[in-house]
């Protein structure tokens, strides 16, 4: 009995009417091949999409962690502000085993001639090397550097020689033998009186002993006092003697400057009396 199959074979394949048993075979030839089963196609698709998964997994897993730059190599927007140099201050991570910082200072001293009594100006170089692991001697040179120079407004000094004891100003009062150490001049009040006000920090922001953080918080203090101003690096106080000077891309002190605000004697008004520069430096080594 021909059903609808049969006739579609009929019609795909040339057969002689009644040749039954060509069409019979044809029938088993079809039926017999059976198709792949289509589970087999997809676990092979599901093990491709795995290994693509494992293999991404693994290229990420593997990949580098990124390593953040030291907060000294980034670039950052100079302070335009005390508070702003504060915060500068607060990021300086250590990149060494001991922070090696310089003080060059000049000091206007009296010098007696046989014209009477002028002055001079006498170089010191101040310097530390402050570890930064605890339970660490730190190393503190102070020595005169034989230079001298003239005061300006004032007759020079020929011949003058500086005394060979005496090493220059104290510049902070605290002594450290090892570390940790902090200033203890951030114990007195800072002067409310503008004229003042530098003066009473002047120990606590020139000291190495002085930790980012606290100095930090001193810049804060001082920019909350009305009279006390910011200028390019240039921290000054309206009739103060003393101003500062910070490097706007790292807020450290970098600079001190203490002059005559009075008229009188044989200096002239704006004479420098003590002026200090500072630079700073990362090392691994100090001297023995």
């Amino acid at each position: 009995m021909r059903d609808v199959l049969d006739d579609d074979l009929a019609e795909l394949y040339s057969v002689r009417g009644g040749d039954e048993a060509r069409l019979d075979k044809l029938r088993e030839r079809l039926f017999a091949e059976e198709p792949q089963p289509r589970s087999r196609r997809w676990i092979g698709i599901a093990a491709a999409v795995v290994a693509v998964v494992l293999i991404a997994g693994l290229v990420v897993f593997l990949r580098p962690e990124r390593v953040t730059p030291d907060v000294a190599e980034m670039p950052t927007a100079p302070a335009t502000s005390l508070t702003e140099a504060a915060a500068l201050l607060e990021r300086t991570q250590p990149r060494g085993k001991y922070r090696h910082i310089r003080y060059e200072t000049w000091e206007t001293q009296p010098a007696i001639t046989k014209n009477g009594t002028t002055a001079v100006q006498t170089e010191f170089l101040t310097e530390v090397w402050l570890p930064t692991a605890e339970g660490q001697p730190v190393t503190t040179q102070h020595r005169a550097t034989g230079r001298t120079r003239a005061v300006t407004g004032v007759p020079e000094t020929p011949g003058f020689v500086a005394g060979k004891v005496y090493t220059g100003p104290r510049l902070w009062g605290t002594v450290c033998p090892t570390t940790p150490c902090y200033e203890t001049s951030l114990l007195n009040p800072l002067s409310q009186e503008p004229r003042e006000t530098l003066g009473s920090a002047s120990s606590a922001l020139l000291s190495p002993f002085t930790t980012n953080g606290k100095k930090a918080a001193l810049y804060r203090q001082l920019a909350a006092i009305n009279g006390v101003r910011y200028d390019s690096g240039t921290v000054f106080a309206d009739g103060s003697k003393v101003s500062f000077t910070l490097d706007p891309a790292t807020g450290e002190v970098t600079g001190y400057e203490e002059r005559q605000v009075v008229a009188g004697g044989t200096l002239p008004t704006g004479t420098p009396l003590l002026s200090a520069s500072v630079t700073y430096e990362w090392t691994d080594q100090r001297p023995s």
